[in-house]
């Protein structure tokens, strides 16, 4: 997979390219710290004595598998650049012309429904930071950080959403994915 740091504006001829630019590798770099963070954080925190060789095998696990998921996502929508392509086309409510739209259609698609599964997250995040908040009031004060993880989950996800799915279904209602047929 070559990296590229080419930020030019993706057209059709370049929708399919899998190349990687710098953003990907870092996200895909601290997806590999988190996951290997998280049973360490946890066992600190209070959960329940666990032995050092689960932990260890835990951060190992998660360290290979929250990176390799990531990996799969981009694979799945036709590479990092795509999907990146596919949030411009949304946001400036309009696809290149010469994109044909077998190819903008189903992108656009897939975003309205990330959105839609979007907001499902934000809403079971912000469940569970009540949960854990509530806990923390009642019973361990050393729950506010599980209160506070989940918090900062349903922020970012609503933040990251926030108005993409009504571009996206907005951007599919138009036939030509809002370029000028002029």
């Amino acid at each position: 997979m070559a990296t590229t740091t080419d930020r030019t504006p993706t057209t059709g001829a370049d929708t399919d390219d899998d190349s990687m630019d710098a953003a990907g590798w870092w996200q895909l770099a601290g997806l590999t710290v988190l996951g290997a963070a998280i049973p360490l954080v946890l066992l600190t925190q209070g959960a329940p004595r666990a032995p050092w060789v689960m932990v260890v095998a835990l951060s190992v696990a998660l360290a290979v598998v929250m990176p390799v998921a990531r990996l799969r996502d981009w694979w799945r929508r036709g590479g990092r650049r795509a999907v990146l392509a596919t949030r411009r086309w949304v946001r400036a409510g309009q696809v290149p012309a010469d994109v044909p739209a077998a190819v903008w259609r189903p992108r656009v698609q897939q975003v309205a429904g990330d959105a839609v599964r979007g907001s499902v997250v934000v809403w079971v995040a912000a469940g569970l930071a009540v949960l854990w908040a509530v806990l923390a009031v009642t019973e361990e004060p050393s729950d506010w950080w599980f209160a506070l993880v989940w918090a900062t989950v349903a922020v970012a996800r609503f933040v990251q959403s926030r108005g993409e799915r009504t571009a996206a279904v907005r951007l599919l209602a138009t036939p030509t994915g809002g370029a000028s047929t002029r």
